[in-house]
């Protein structure tokens, strides 16, 4: 996989510009779709927590989309984050090689 220098769009950034926004929909709003308290969809928007898949599953039914997509975005975020503060440890790993039989 390409490694790439610039960090993926967050979940936090995607719901805001690409839902919350355009929809005029405010965070006590979508909480309330949601059934959660406000503070967490706050986190959510503002990068301050993870999406779990349980609020993945919340947020796409309330949106109208699917839990993948949420997850998708978390997960590409967090490969990318990690992949960037342990590059210098994967360099050290060495790959295995299959041993041949017979």
């Amino acid at each position: 996989m390409r490694a790439t220098k610039r960090r993926p769009v967050s979940v936090g950034e995607m719901l805001r510009i690409e839902f919350m926004e355009p929809m005029a929909l405010k965070v006590v709003d979508l909480a309330q779709a949601m059934g959660v308290h406000r503070n967490t969809v706050s986190n959510i928007l503002h990068d301050r927590t993870v999406l779990t898949a349980p609020l993945a599953i919340k947020l796409a039914a309330a949106l109208g989309n699917t839990p993948e997509f949420w997850l998708n975005i978390q997960h590409a975020c967090d490969l990318w984050d990690t992949r960037n503060r342990y590059n210098e440890v994967s360099k050290t790993v060495r790959p295995v090689v299959a041993l041949k039989t017979g």
